[in-house]
């Protein structure tokens, strides 16, 4: 019958470090990972509320109001406010605008336009990151704004 020694009751030295090592590597990997799906739901929360103040604005200040976006150097706008914030999205998210060509007025930049009661040309935005995708919609009929 075989019995145990003394000396192999525990681990050495080195292979709890190992084991840490490893442990810190993959827990890295893994925060990296999930970090990336909570940037592009930010960026297309933030489309969607710029979306949804232009529509305010034009409701608010009875005339029309265009929302915009330049694709390459990834930036919207609400186009003539007073207080008009330009925002950006992270380098690392595709953006491409559906809207109609009525509202394309430059190479890589549209915009949806809304209208005094609450309606708009329609349109969407879709954000892109390592194959995951958040769809911002602009219905035209309403001027509702939902992201998918």
């Amino acid at each position: 019958m075989p019995t145990l020694r003394s000396g192999n009751k525990g681990f050495t030295l080195l292979e709890v470090l190992l084991v840490l090592v490893i442990g810190g590597l993959l827990m890295g990997v893994v925060a990296t990972s999930l970090s990336e799906g909570p940037v592009l739901r930010k960026s297309s929360r933030e489309v969607a509320a710029s979306l949804r103040h232009a529509r305010a604005q034009a409701v608010m200040r009875q005339q029309p109001t265009l929302w915009k976006m330049q694709i390459e150097e990834k930036r919207f706008w609400i186009d003539g406010g007073a207080t008009a914030e330009e925002r950006h999205l992270s380098a690392a998210i595709t953006a491409k605008i559906n809207t109609t060509s009525a509202e394309v007025d430059a190479a890589n930049q549209g915009g949806i336009r809304f209208f005094p009661d609450g309606s708009s040309t329609g349109g969407s935005v879709e954000l892109t990151h390592n194959q995951q995708t958040y769809k911002v919609n602009v219905e035209w009929v309403t001027g509702r704004v939902s992201i998918q």
